[in-house]
């Protein structure tokens, strides 16, 4: 048991890894949107994504209803961070008047 505890915490502080690395491309993400105008939430892409996710469940025996749960609830939070760092960027520009 002692070993299958050690592989989860392992499993785990890999998924913290890479959950972080995904923060950092959405702050990207915001950054870009913020410059070329376009809305924080992108329902095509939502759906895209969603819908990937699904599949790639399905096809490695992860229950897609889990899966597809964890992703909108990422999703969601990752489009309310993006929506606070394009209201605080938009908060430091000057007005040239």
């Amino acid at each position: 048991m002692a070993a299958l505890r050690a592989r989860i915490d392992t499993i785990d502080a890999g998924l913290v890894d890479l959950f972080a690395e995904r923060q950092r491309c959405i702050e990207m993400a915001a950054e870009i949107k913020t410059r070329i105008g376009w809305p924080a939430r992108i329902q095509p892409r939502v759906d895209e994504v969603l819908d990937r996710v699904t599949a790639r469940a399905q096809r490695q025996d992860l229950d897609p209803e889990l899966a597809r749960g964890l992703w909108t609830a990422l999703v969601e939070w990752s489009i309310a961070y993006e929506e606070r760092l394009m209201d605080n960027s938009s908060d430091k520009k000057v007005d040239p008047a």
